[in-house]
């Protein structure tokens, strides 16, 4: 084993006041009952590249190996915190809620593949093989959280020297055939942390793209939800492109360089970049079978199934668009209902710029447009029961999107000429 340092004083130093107790004081209670309780993953990454953080994750390991190791450990947490274990997994995992926070406890654990794509069996280890099996050496480091030993670093696999050199490796030639979600995890880290993957990583990366069709669709869509959180998520996707990884999930699907520009537009206009967006903007090249192959191997949720239909339906509907004179209403008509996302990419995509601007029209002041009339005014103006006050109610939108109408008087006055009529 290296020479351990220690980043006690990074903990002590950069962390929050409530962050730094949790840690000295969970450390200190896994002492006492029997546990060795690590600091790993995300946090440790971001003390040494000085960058904030918040929800810390941890590893736990007893003397005598349990799958119950960590929702056991929570639970102990939890009463002397005064937190609450809010989930427990069949992987020997524990997610712990304490006053402003949450800490994810594992178990130490093995984990090994029936086939590549397929969910690990795990069974519980020690600390060392558990970070021996883990996805890249900047994620093998670890900090003890022991009294006599606090802020220890373990460094096993050279991650720390990795970190420091902006290198991103996996920590065996099978890494992505074991699991090939990360290789979408690859490019997000990539980006975030200022990474590049070694020469060997990035060769087996493009060597074993494929694999990500044995990957099921709930696995892949998570992955690129994370993807879709990011600050910036146009950089990872792009460099997904480069690595070829969308044409395992659909033949067509890709990121073009043209959507990054779309992106960087749709900010510039100052227009909220939502997660969803990105995946309309994936969705703006697909023809309907391929946004429908999209939607199936994502095994795709409702949210997620809206905004990919609805982009392609806008692609079809888009011509009608691009004609002399159309009026507010029709082009309201055309796009009642459909996912802001798909509205918005579009709008920094479509072939040309009357339409960009008549579905920019629609998001900015079109679809919050109302009559000043409700139902209830048009039945106090005599206006019978029935289909006519939707009818009535219609008309009056369309004449205030046309500017037809203006004030509510205007709107009384048409309700009239109509009844009179």
């Amino acid at each position: 084993m290296p020479a351990s340092t220690t980043i006690g004083h990074l903990i002590d130093k950069q962390l929050s006041a409530d962050l730094r107790e949790f840690l000295h004081t969970a450390g200190e209670r896994a002492t006492g009952e029997g546990f060795r309780l690590f600091l790993v993953g995300g946090m440790i990454r971001d003390l040494l590249l000085s960058r904030p953080s918040r929800d810390p994750d941890l590893l736990v390991q007893s003397a005598n190996p349990s799958m119950n190791d960590a929702p056991n450990l929570a639970s102990v947490l939890a009463k002397a915190l005064g937190g609450e274990v809010v989930s427990v997994s069949q992987f020997g995992t524990a997610k712990l809620r304490v006053s402003g926070f949450e800490a994810d406890l594992a178990t130490a654990r093995q984990e090994t593949y029936a086939s590549s794509g397929a969910l690990p069996d795990v069974t519980p280890t020690t600390i060392e093989e558990d970070l021996a099996r883990r996805d890249f050496t900047v994620n093998t480091l670890a900090a003890d959280l022991s009294l006599d030993a606090f802020g220890a670093l373990i460094d096993l696999h050279d991650g720390a020297a990795d970190l420091q050199q902006g290198m991103l490796r996996v920590l065996h030639d099978r890494s992505f055939q074991d699991d090939p979600t990360r290789l979408i995890r690859a490019v997000r880290y990539e980006t975030r942390l200022g990474l590049h993957m070694a020469p060997e990583t990035e060769a087996a990366a493009r060597r074993d793209a494929e694999r990500l069709k044995q990957v099921s669709g709930d696995r892949v869509r998570h992955e690129l939800e994370r993807i879709f959180e990011e600050t910036q998520p146009e950089l990872p996707l792009a460099r997904a492109d480069d690595l070829v990884l969308f044409p395992t999930l659909v033949s067509t699907l890709e990121w073009d360089p043209e959507l990054s520009r779309a992106v960087q537009s749709i900010r510039e206009a100052g227009h909220e970049t939502t997660p969803l967006l990105y995946l309309a903007l994936l969705s703006v090249p697909l023809a309907k079978g391929n946004s429908e192959a999209l939607v199936a191997r994502l095994n795709a949720p409702a949210t997620w199934t809206e905004v990919i239909r609805d982009t392609h339906t806008l692609r079809v509907r888009l011509p009608s668009l691009a004609v002399d004179n159309i009026l507010p209403s029709a082009v309201y008509a055309r796009l009642l209902g459909l996912a802001t996302e798909s509205i918005l990419a579009w709008s920094a995509l479509a072939p040309n710029q009357t339409s960009r601007g008549l579905l920019l029209s629609f998001l900015m002041k079109w679809q919050s447009v109302k009559p000043h009339l409700t139902g209830d005014d048009l039945l106090a103006l005599d206006v019978p029961e029935g289909p006519q006050v939707g009818e009535l109610l219609q008309e009056l939108l369309n004449a205030r999107l046309d500017d037809v109408v203006v004030t509510r008087d205007d709107e009384e006055t048409l309700v009239k000429d109509r009844l009179a009529g």
